[in-house]
């Protein structure tokens, strides 16, 4: 499985265990289906980034991380990217492969979910 990493004050891992999926249950409520928990406002996804890294660093805070967050930008990454990396993050550690869509003139997703390993 690959590693995500967020390159923040230093290099963060991204872990969306169980821990993180209760987290993120815990703020945001119930959801249900895997869409669900990767329809994210963009808004949200410093909160996301949180649920993520607090496995390997539980002094962190959400309004540490967002400061982290927003540091990096537009330096190292732009709003996009970190939406990208924790996107993919989480539908990798949850099992679901994910596909870049085609850029179209229309507005599309980021990314959509297309497969999961389990059978």
């Amino acid at each position: 499985m690959e590693t995500h990493t967020l390159e923040l004050d230093k290099p963060r891992k991204l872990h969306y265990g169980f821990k993180a999926l209760r987290i993120i249950r815990e703020k945001y409520g119930e959801k249900k289906e895997l869409t669900d928990i990767m329809n994210v406002n963009v808004d949200e996804i410093p909160f996301f980034a949180y649920a993520g890294l607090v496995k390997e660093d539980e002094s962190l805070t959400p309004e540490r991380v967002e400061e982290l967050i927003d540091d990096t930008i537009p330096g190292r990454y732009t709003v996009l990217d970190i939406v990208g990396i924790i996107v993919k993050a989480i539908a990798d550690q949850m099992g679901v492969k994910v596909k870049k869509k085609a850029k179209t003139k229309k507005k599309t997703p980021l990314l959509t979910t297309v497969k999961s390993h389990s059978k």
